[in-house]
């Protein structure tokens, strides 16, 4: 009866390992990696307070590597609309950075819309919160919609837009 038991307690340890083992090499679905990438995107883009110089050539470089070849911006100033490079965008936002002392980017009511196997839509609430080297405080909201494509088995930010939302 005990080693029964044990047989049983063994069986059930091992069980729980499989799952946890399949879990880490299961293929996220295109939605996960597409809000990964979204997630990384913002991330990459945010400066905290203690950010030294080298973190944020980092994480502006590792921006690099969230964009197509060619990215379209349309985001409602003329100075920054128009179509970068991955470094080009990388640049910028290494400039970008430069004018604050913190700057934190997030996603909020995120929505994936699969309009391909390869093309997907993501619209979100994007916030930006941040205190430029001056002092001023900055607290904004825009609704935004990322399009990405799967190039090369990752998905690829390619078309960044600012969407117009009417005031009464």
């Amino acid at each position: 009866m005990v080693k029964n038991i044990k047989y049983i307690a063994i069986a059930v340890v091992l069980f729980v390992i499989a799952i946890i083992a399949f879990s880490f090499f299961e293929d996220p679905s295109p939605e996960k990696q597409i809000e990964k990438q979204v997630e990384k995107f913002l991330s990459n883009a945010s400066k905290s307070s203690g950010d030294k110089l080298t973190t944020g050539l980092l994480k502006s470089k590792s921006l690099e590597s969230l964009f197509a070849p060619r990215c379209k911006f349309y985001v409602g100033v003329s100075s920054f609309s128009g179509t970068y490079t991955p470094l080009q965008i990388s640049a910028n936002a290494m400039r970008c950075r430069s004018m604050f002392k913190r700057i934190k980017f997030s996603a909020h009511d995120i929505q994936i819309n699969l309009m391909s196997p390869s093309t997907a839509a993501v619209d979100f609430t994007g916030s930006l919160s941040g205190l430029s080297k001056r002092g001023k405080s900055i607290e904004t909201y825009k609704e935004l919609t990322c399009n990405l494509q799967l190039i090369e088995g990752k998905w690829l930010i390619y078309a960044v837009s600012v969407r117009e939302i009417i005031k009464k």
